[in-house]
């Protein structure tokens, strides 16, 4: 087979990136496991904010925005930060950080945000900060919205199909993945946790990937949740929101590992458990289920999307940790603006997103 792009990983990433990639190019998808967006794509927690994440993020997710809603991919979902009992400061550093970026944001006192949310004890608590306007993420909607996109532009998507080897002779990737092989110019790597092993088998200096597991659990509730935000520790030891008729709880850990198929650790969802206990009057003591997910992250924390600097014909998009559901849209626009046009789509560029706050050329070799 010849592609004008072979596009290595099938997670958000690498689907986006060909739904908008496809009908101006020919492509391939290779993705290594049977289904697309087997490992972070399907374990994430799925929110739309506006407060969360560096400003760079921040800006993709505003970028984003339109996207998710003009295809109806999200629902309203307020988020709540709640700060400790004992550290009102957090409340006010929350509101200053966000509020230049997110006008409707507000700052309500504990009494309040157990009016948002009837299970947060009020002498647990110094007060929160409300963002109304979040959103709930259907991330299977999303993730059919680029499928099919990519597919009604004649874009190749194979599942089952890991790469075994890629070698570069005279302009030309030669691409070894399954039982096929691929040849093309470009080679675009959106292998997440596994960006760091395609680019030592591309030959490519990599870039320190960091895979961080984060276990998550499902609680069963004989109460209303359905009107809940998600609830979040301005320390970020843990977070809750309604999922159904349940509860889904995290110990919001960041516990390194290597690129692996994550399991769930029993010690850290007990963590979560006894984090969202002292906060609330849930009283959790059994769960329905737990997962884990691992969200990577470049040594900055923020993505790198861009042609590497030293290999000809090798792309970066990795390293979007938990963020890379809200800000898919603005990121593929972005890569594919730089694939095709060389360049910075005018959109993203007039919203503050830069080619510098991405390159992949920023990490020191």
């Amino acid at each position: 087979m010849h592609a004008d792009v072979v596009i290595v990983g099938g997670g958000i990433a690498g689907l986006s990136l060909a739904a908008f990639l496809g009908g101006r190019s020919d492509v391939v998808l290779l993705e290594a496991e049977p289904t697309l967006g087997y490992h972070a794509t399907g374990r994430s927690a799925a929110m739309y904010t506006e407060c969360y994440g560096s400003p760079t993020i921040r800006r993709l997710a505003q970028a984003s925005k339109a996207y998710l809603v003009d295809n109806d991919l999200g629902a309203e979902r307020p988020v709540l930060f709640v700060a400790p009992e004992g550290e009102p400061d957090a409340v006010l550093a929350t509101y200053q950080e966000y509020r230049p970026a997110v006008p409707s944001l507000r700052m309500i006192s504990a009494t309040e945000a157990h009016d948002v949310c009837d299970a947060l004890l009020t002498n647990q608590i110094a007060g929160g900060v409300l963002e109304p306007h979040a959103m709930e993420l259907d991330v299977h909607g999303l993730e059919t919205s680029y499928r099919s996109a990519a597919l009604d532009t004649g874009v190749e998507i194979l599942t089952d199909h890991p790469v075994r080897s890629m070698a570069r002779h005279d302009g030309t990737w030669t691409v070894q993945a399954g039982d096929i092989e691929v040849t093309s110019p470009l080679v675009v790597n959106a292998a997440g946790a596994w960006g760091d092993v395609v680019a030592e088998m591309a030959a490519v200096r990599p870039l320190d990937l960091r895979p961080l597991k984060r276990s998550a659990f499902l609680v069963a509730s004989r109460r209303d949740v359905d009107t809940w935000p998600l609830v979040v520790d301005t320390d970020e030891r843990w977070y809750f929101r309604p999922e159904g008729p349940n509860v889904l709880g995290s110990a919001a850990s960041e516990i390194p590992s290597e690129p692996v198929d994550a399991r769930h650790d029993e010690i850290d969802v007990a963590l979560g458990i006894e984090r969202i206990n002292e906060a609330t009057d849930l009283g959790i003591r059994s769960i329905v289920t737990a997962w884990a997910g691992l969200r990577t992250f470049t040594p900055d924390r923020t993505p790198a999307v861009g042609f590497d600097p030293v290999v000809d014909g090798f792309f970066w998009l990795v390293g979007q940790g938990g963020y890379g559901i809200k800000t898919s849209p603005a990121i593929a626009e972005f890569a594919a603006g730089l694939i095709l046009d060389g360049g910075v789509p005018a959109r993203l560029g007039e919203l503050g997103v830069t080619q510098q706050d991405l390159d992949p050329a920023r990490f020191p070799s």
